[in-house]
């Protein structure tokens, strides 16, 4: 490396604020820059190398996940820095697995110096050998100290919202800080104003869809947009689009937000260990519920009210939706499934409407109940064909179970006649050995009576093959009681169709062709004669 080049680290933690030490305290980042860049000018051999600063303001030493860290290890391993310095190790990190792994594995094989100033740690006076067991010690009792200090916020936050106020964050939506008292919340009116209606129109028997589209036709603000306009400085919602729009989780969001019935609502995630940034879900039975906390934008009636019309509207839409020939209906362009609108009552080809194949844009079925008329009648002409050939099958049974108990009966007789000749084979046999015969007399007896055994045994194997052939052909099958199951349904319902159909097929002029779930019965009836 042509230039020593210094890489300064420096941590400021939410939880140093939590725990009474401001950013104005020994742990400020003002105060770790003076306390590192003093250090550095009294060492002449680090007093004219340049310097960078990574700062991560607000992140916890138990996660390695920060930002400016990551930034600074990414060009530690380019080899763009050759010192790596901080005020102690606890700023470094507090996981004194991941220190080890850094001190002891990663720096040295870059060659990388590290100095710890209130530690009195410096890399190049070890010689090779490691940080020793202070070091270690150090990066345990920090470790350690992080966990529970960890822990005794957490407690401290699980106090405070027992008492009902709000430990961390901001407000929800329709509520505000309180001037006197920053814990507590109050209402924000405009904000509470469309919470309000959120309410009354989902009581009123609007669905949240409606809801969404009313709120955005109106342009009224979303939760972020809101919040954003009152609050320029805040990070939060910082990469927000300033033209979002409303949407259903929004809406679900705030309908199902029990604080503005006036209760403050606290500890429903909690983080799987100190210094990760997931949270896990709690029970319901295990947040911390305060009633009567702060003025309420609804009552408990209403939030309940408003819980079981979101319900019923939710159950409406899917029964609505589940219509005869759902998910049949098929563009004879694209394939795709059409789009089934209720005010034309007909389905569409979404693709073409949506700027996609031209063809598919032309495409448009029959009205419903048009369509719906010409599939029963398809289906009831189906199954009378079937009808006719379950007729034709079972004279053909009656037939074929003639002939198959004639064939079994001759099996039987073949079967008799090829043991007899194999005795009256052995007997001969037995004649030869006893001098009776000779051998010449013997082996053409023999060859006789192997001809009859094998033609015997030709004709019984094509007798059994004519009966298996027969008892196969008279199989009932599936499709047979499906006619059963739904001959004399007066009209096309979703379990008559989805059992028959496998889809229709919509073309230009809104001709149609339905294709069949089983093989095609006239094709089958043509096999059958």
């Amino acid at each position: 490396m042509s230039e020593k080049r210094i890489a300064i680290y420096m941590r400021l933690s939410s939880a140093d604020e939590e725990t009474g030490r401001s950013k104005d305290e020994s742990n400020s980042i003002v105060n770790q820059r003076g306390l590192i860049h003093h250090f550095l000018d009294e060492h002449p051999e680090l007093s004219d190398c340049s310097r960078t600063e990574f700062v991560d303001d607000g992140f916890s030493g138990a996660n390695m996940d920060r930002p400016a860290f990551q930034r600074m290890i990414t060009a530690i391993k380019k080899g763009e820095f050759s010192c790596c310095i901080t005020k102690d190790f606890s700023r470094f990190a507090r996981d004194y697995i991941e220190t080890g792994e850094y001190l002891e594995c990663l720096f040295p094989f870059l060659k990388v110096r590290y100095i710890s100033v209130n530690d009195g740690y410096d890399s190049n006076s070890l010689h090779g050998t490691t940080g020793g067991l202070e070091a270690v010690m150090r990066a345990i009792i920090y470790d350690a100290y992080s966990k529970d200090l960890s822990l005794k916020v957490k407690t401290g936050h699980a106090q405070g919202r027992k008492k009902g106020r709000r430990v961390i964050g901001y407000p929800g939506f329709g509520y505000r800080i309180d001037p006197e008292h920053r814990a507590m919340d109050v209402i924000d009116p405009e904000a509470a104003a469309i919470v309000r209606r959120i309410f009354d129109s989902v009581i009123g028997g609007m669905s949240i869809g409606t809801v969404v589209k009313m709120l955005n036709s109106e342009d009224v603000p979303t939760p972020g947009v809101y919040f954003r306009q009152r609050n320029p400085g805040s990070r939060k919602y910082a990469g927000m689009s300033e033209h979002q729009r409303w949407n259903y989780r929004m809406v679900y969001s705030i309908l199902k937000r029990y604080a503005y019935t006036g209760a403050a609502v606290g500890g429903m995630r909690e983080k799987l260990t100190p210094g990760s940034r997931r949270c896990i879900k709690k029970s319901i039975s295990d947040w911390i519920i305060v009633p009567g906390m702060h003025e309420a934008i609804v009552t408990p009636e209403e939030f309940e009210l408003a819980q079981k019309r979101f319900a019923e509207s939710r159950f409406l839409s899917r029964k609505a939706q589940t219509y005869s020939l759902k998910s049949l209906v098929c563009c004879g362009n694209c394939l795709r499934h059409m789009e089934r609108h209720k005010e034309t009552t007909r389905f569409h080809c979404r693709y073409g409407q949506n700027g996609g194949e031209r063809e598919c844009a032309a495409i448009r079925s029959p009205k419903e109940r048009i369509l719906e008329g010409i599939v029963f009648r398809a289906i009831q002409d189906y199954m009378e064909i079937m009808y006719d050939q379950a007729e034709k099958r079972k004279l053909l049974l009656s037939e074929r179970g003639e002939n198959i108990a004639s064939g079994k009966t001759s099996i039987e007789m073949f079967t008799h006649r090829i043991e007899l000749l194999k005795t009256k084979k052995f007997q001969e046999y037995e004649l030869f050995v006893a001098g009776k015969i000779s051998k010449d007399d013997y082996l053409q007896k023999k060859r006789s009576i192997d001809n009859e055994i094998a033609e015997a045994e030709a004709e019984k194997e094509a007798m059994q093959e004519r009966c298996n052939i027969s008892e196969s052909s008279g199989a009932s099958t599936e499709v047979e009681a499906l006619c059963d199951l739904f001959r004399g349904e007066g009209e096309l319902t979703y379990d008559m169709a989805h059992a028959f159909v496998d889809r229709i097929l919509v073309y230009p002029d809104e001709r149609i062709e339905i294709q069949w779930k089983y093989c095609d019965c006239f094709s089958r009836n043509e096999e059958t004669k």
